[in-house]
């Protein structure tokens, strides 16, 4: 009778190796930031707040700490970035004190991961999406009622701002501007290194995770986890591995473009 060493040894030459993820090839160096020295990463929901069940049985508020947590530990093996999270825990977050913890935390970037969710369970995609004073599209409506849990009718959805208001919060004019320069940029990273999943689209919409930010802000919707196989997707580490690749292109386009902009300004010699 073959021993169970033999037998381990059998599996071990029958089964092939994981093929290494691409994604990591990305970068053979380790990449150096000028500008986008700390990025902030705030996943969604937490505590009592579970955010979308998904197909495959996973809350949504476990799968956003997983990925930030991945994409956290890649980016710091990847570059000479500090990553920071607005929660480690599965711990509730006031929605309001996240871009508060995040301006406290003197972010360069922030990225609020959500996973979406549908009703009937077809959709598929990701999403990004930066600050817009209003939408009336009746989607966005849904999805600000979802992820945030604040219906149109009750009072704190309600509460009055305006986009000149929260630019002048932010601490310089073009925060906003920059925010769209880094939606646009973590959109075509993601396509880039995820190129057979469904993106749909770059989207403004009115998050309260956003409203408060002094650095350029975005919210990532990583997909629908009520599709199950997307969910599946979802789960895999190789997929968070996608992503983490993903948000460290977009910051090295955002810091290129920082760079150039402030050479730009400086005065001739």
């Amino acid at each position: 009778m073959p021993t169970l060493t033999a037998i381990l040894t059998l599996l071990a030459l029958t089964v092939p190796p994981p093929k290494p993820d691409p994604s990591a090839a990305l970068f053979p160096k380790p990449v150096h930031l000028q500008h986008i020295h700390r990025l902030v990463l705030d996943p969604g929901h937490g505590g009592e707040n579970l955010g979308a069940l998904g197909a495959a049985g996973v809350r949504e508020k476990a799968l956003t700490l997983e990925i930030a947590k991945h994409v956290a530990a890649f980016i710091r093996q990847h570059s000479d970035a500090e990553v920071v999270l607005t929660r480690d825990t599965d711990v509730a977050i006031d929605l309001r004190q996240r871009p508060r913890n995040a301006n406290a935390l003197a972010g360069d970037a922030l990225i609020s991961i959500h996973a979406n969710a549908h009703e009937t369970g077809e959709a598929t995609g990701m999403e990004v999406f930066f600050l817009a004073a209003d939408s009336s599209a009746e989607a966005v409506r849904q999805l600000i009622e979802r992820e945030e849990g604040i219906a149109p009718d009750q009072p704190t959805a309600a509460l009055p701002w305006s986009v000149s208001a929260i630019v002048a919060e932010m601490g310089h004019a073009s925060a906003l501007n920059r925010s769209q320069d880094w939606a646009i940029a973590l959109a075509d990273a993601l396509q880039k290194v995820r190129p057979r999943a469904r993106f749909r689209g770059v989207r403004q919409a009115p998050f309260g995770v956003l409203k408060e930010a002094r650095m350029p802000a975005v919210v990532l919707e990583v997909g629908y986890i009520t599709q199950l196989a997307e969910a599946r997707l979802l789960l895999e580490e190789r997929t968070h591995t996608q992503f983490a690749a993903a948000i460290l292109l977009a910051m090295q386009a955002l810091d290129r473009q920082v760079t150039q902009e402030t050479a730009s300004r400086k005065p001739p010699r």
